[in-house]
């Protein structure tokens, strides 16, 4: 009966190194993340800004709430009678 001579190297190896779909959905997302990379640093201005806030989006960390508006003293003596 033969017998088949394995080295080192083979037996280290996973037995699996991954699927074509696992592969094309890597190729996906790094496609989408160039593509907004290159948007926000060589895009028009508009479409410039979205992509850096796309961008900062991605980053998880909450957008700073806007502020509200101060009332006019006008408005506040009107509402004080």
């Amino acid at each position: 009966m033969p017998q088949t001579e394995t080295t080192q190297a083979e037996a280290a190896q996973p037995h699996s190194t991954g699927s074509g779909l696992q592969t094309v959905m890597v190729a996906f997302g790094m496609s989408i993340v160039a593509m907004v990379v290159g948007t926000a640093l060589y895009g028009p201005p508009e479409n410039s800004e979205r992509a850096f806030r796309l961008l900062h989006w991605w980053k998880r960390d909450p957008e700073p709430a806007p502020e509200a508006p101060t009332p006019s003293p006008r408005r506040s003596q009107r509402t004080k009678r």
